[in-house]
């Protein structure tokens, strides 16, 4: 299902990797300079895959002779504030991620062309007009994820649920065999401060884009206009309201993502509102049970989702400054072609290979689960159309606000004006 519409999506999350090392010091030899550094910093924004980069990273620079230095920012910390203070501190890194059209719109002056024969063997990589600026990291998807043994143990067939409808009976069901399935949530998600992420960027993603085509901007466009769609948002509320009558107090207002993860894990929560980008903590918790993911139902009672948010979720960019371009290069190019780094992107991180000459396949469920579904050629909705927001603004803005719908602190009519008045402001926040 990848369309070159991909080439200028961006997104949350990327491999995250372990802090070492400082960054490498700005310096205004450009990065073509035939004075090549044989050292580079990359900073990135996800600690899912930490252990799995920073061991590739580490044997890829003993191989051939290079230090890489691994920076990463994760949770509450904010990549786009970090890496104003390390330009501004001289402290710049020669690889660092943006987020979205506005991440680029923010660093384009930063950051430089790149070129290299992996170009050619993607669909996903990040242009503006005939230039590539982003390397992509991996393919990713998000649903609801269910864990099939309890679906199955409840008399609900996971393939069923592509209405609104049959998922709110679902989890009828669900909530009153609770006791009986070993469950202490239906539905596993969090809205506290730090994971705001999880409601504001990835939740209302779907009121921007599902039941659209692939690529299609058109609420997105009006959104950015500071305009809402009154019967569209009350069906996305209604979506909303379902998750949290479902999901358990404690763990919606002030649990964490690795809350999450254990509920699911454990067999405790029948459903996970995360992405395939949880594979790699799903495993480390031993969750061995058949899972996968179903649509997000927010578009009402009259009308049925039946595609999964995917696409190439964020991408490394080059400091124009650095002095170590031909090793970064080399980096690129070899997490492409060598065995060592398909072997890392498919099998070590657990992530869905961007690039056509990948031989590897996915074995964690999740990762599979969604790239079976792209090769079944079965429904996509755009998975950047919340990349076009202000930075920060779905995170910082949105969020607090499911926050007190969770809480109890507003009800639903209320949930939905803060909304409306929240993206009333997109337009002067742009111009910023």
């Amino acid at each position: 299902m990848a369309n070159k519409w991909f080439t200028k999506s961006l997104a949350l999350g990327l491999a995250g990797l372990a802090l070492a090392g400082c960054g490498a010091k700005q310096d205004s030899s450009k990065g073509g300079s035939s004075e090549s550094k044989k050292e580079f910093t990359l900073y990135s924004n996800k600690s899912e895959i930490q252990e799995a980069l920073t061991a590739y990273a580490k044997e890829w620079g003993e191989k051939n002779g290079v230090t890489v230095n691994i920076k990463t920012c994760s949770g509450s910390c904010k990549i786009s504030d970090q890496l104003k203070t390390e330009f501004t501190a001289g402290t710049a890194p020669d690889v660092f991620v943006i987020e979205g059209q506005s991440g680029y719109d923010m660093w384009k002056d930063s950051i430089q062309p790149l070129k290299g024969d992996w170009i050619d063997k993607t669909e996903f990589e990040f242009k503006q007009g005939n230039d590539v600026y982003g390397f992509p990291v991996s393919v990713e998807g998000y649903g609801l994820a269910y864990n099939k043994e309890i679906l199955t143990k409840a008399g609900i067939d996971p393939s069923t649920l592509t209405s609104f409808e049959a998922v709110q009976k679902a989890m009828d069901t669900l909530e009153s065999k609770k006791s009986e399935l070993g469950l202490t949530t239906v539905v596993a998600t969090a809205t506290k401060e730090g994971e705001t992420w999880i409601m504001g960027i990835h939740d209302f993603g779907a009121y921007l884009s599902s039941g659209l085509p692939n690529g299609d901007r058109s609420v997105t466009e009006q959104v950015l206009k500071g305009e809402m769609d009154k019967t569209r948002l009350e069906n996305y509320a209604n979506w909303v309201e379902l998750l949290f009558n479902h999901t358990e107090k404690k763990l919606l207002t002030v649990g964490t993502q690795e809350d999450m993860d254990s509920a699911f894990a454990s067999g405790k929560a029948a459903f996970l509102h995360q992405g395939n980008w949880k594979d790699p903590n799903l495993k480390q918790l031993n969750a061995n049970f058949e899972m996968g993911f179903i649509p997000y139902q927010t578009l009402g009672k009259d009308k049925n989702a039946d595609g999964l948010f995917i696409g190439a979720p964020s991408y490394y960019v080059v400091n124009k400054d650095t002095k170590a371009l031909e090793y970064i290069n080399k980096f690129f190019n070899d997490l492409v072609d060598t065995k060592e780094g398909q072997d890392y992107i498919v099998n070590k991180a657990n992530m869905i290979s961007p690039f056509s000459n990948t031989t590897e396949k996915p074995s964690a469920p999740l990762s599979r689960f969604l790239a079976e579904w792209i090769s079944a050629k079965k429904p996509v909705y755009s998975f950047d159309n919340p990349y076009f927001m202000p930075d920060n603004f779905l995170m910082n803005k949105l969020g607090p606000i499911y926050g007190q719908y969770a809480q109890g602190q507003i009800d639903k009519a209320k949930f939905q004006e803060l909304i409306i008045n929240q993206i009333k402001e997109v337009p002067s926040l742009l111009k910023k």
